[in-house]
């Protein structure tokens, strides 16, 4: 089989190129992700374009990709829906971000060490080894406020968002996203627990660093900036265990219908989120 290549932005002007397949390490934080039931919708997002879409292929941008399991599960979409055609754009920095003393919490202690040391990036590096050969992968490593705004716009059919959750950089996101959807194409993102209708107190003036709080009377822990961005620009949207979508039509943005989307797991999910992954369906009853 031939061998994946795939280009690396690492600095302005810069371009690396790796070659050839390798395993995905997603060992301890490095594959920290959310509730992992949210990657079936994220496939199946994908899978409701495909029903569109008159292209063979798809574009797809994704804003903050950790190590990149969201982008291997993008390639998982791909080759379900699209043969395998298609191209993820990964924007990211890699450096930490995350204020530090309005999130004291050792899981944000833990990610700001493996930013600050560069490994965050060298694994997603390795990771993306594993992707198809038939996948274009393209890397834009820099802040989403300076990357965002030099991409074409309605170029990508699909956008997704999880970088940097704070109001003002959910918001900055969302507002330069939302130029880089194609009409038909669908904005989505992460970590939208409690929507802005749902009436949770904002307290992102008070905390502008903050990124998850706990919620005492729905006794869930939600993420602030996020609720409110979305809220802002979208309102009410459809959401499924904290992915959110929006598909852009000429006359505004409207629901994303998800009914009868196949059940798919990203083949590269390590074990224990597998177990996990399929304790939750079993409660929500998809399994």
């Amino acid at each position: 089989m031939e061998a994946s290549t795939n280009f690396f932005a690492a600095e302005p002007g810069q371009v690396v190129t790796e070659t050839g397949p390798a395993a995905p390490n997603f060992e301890g934080p490095l594959g920290r992700t959310a509730n992992p039931i949210r990657m079936l919708y994220m496939l199946g997002a994908v899978w409701r374009l495909s029903q569109s879409l008159r292209s063979e292929s798809i574009r797809i941008l994704e804003i903050g990709s950790w190590t990149g399991m969201s982008a291997l599960a993008w390639a998982d979409a791909i080759q379900f829906y699209f043969g395998g055609r298609g191209t993820i754009t990964c924007v990211d920095a890699w450096q930490p971000f995350v204020d530090m003393n309005a999130n004291p919490n050792p899981n944000y202690q833990d990610t700001d060490a493996i930013l600050r040391s560069g490994e965050a990036y060298e694994v997603f590096q390795n990771n993306m080894r594993s992707l198809p050969a038939t996948v274009t992968l393209e890397v834009h490593r820099g802040w989403s406020r300076d990357v965002l705004p030099s991409l074409q716009e309605e170029a990508y059919d699909l956008v997704y968002i999880d970088g940097d959750h704070s109001y003002a950089t959910a918001r900055s996101d969302i507002a330069n996203s939302m130029k880089l959807v194609r009409q038909g194409g669908i904005i989505s993102g992460d970590e939208l627990e409690l929507q802005l209708q749902d009436g949770v107190p904002d307290i992102s003036a008070d905390k502008p660093g903050i990124d998850e709080n706990y919620e005492p009377e729905r006794k869930v822990w939600y993420h602030p900036g996020v609720t409110k961005a979305v809220g802002e620009a979208f309102g009410p949207v459809s959401a499924w265990f904290g992915f959110w979508a929006m598909r852009k039509r000429e006359d505004g943005w409207q629901a994303v219908e998800l009914d009868g989307m196949p059940i798919r797991i990203p083949r590269h999910v390590p074990p224990k989120t597998i177990f996990a992954l399929k304790r939750v369906m079993m409660e929500v009853g998809l399994i």
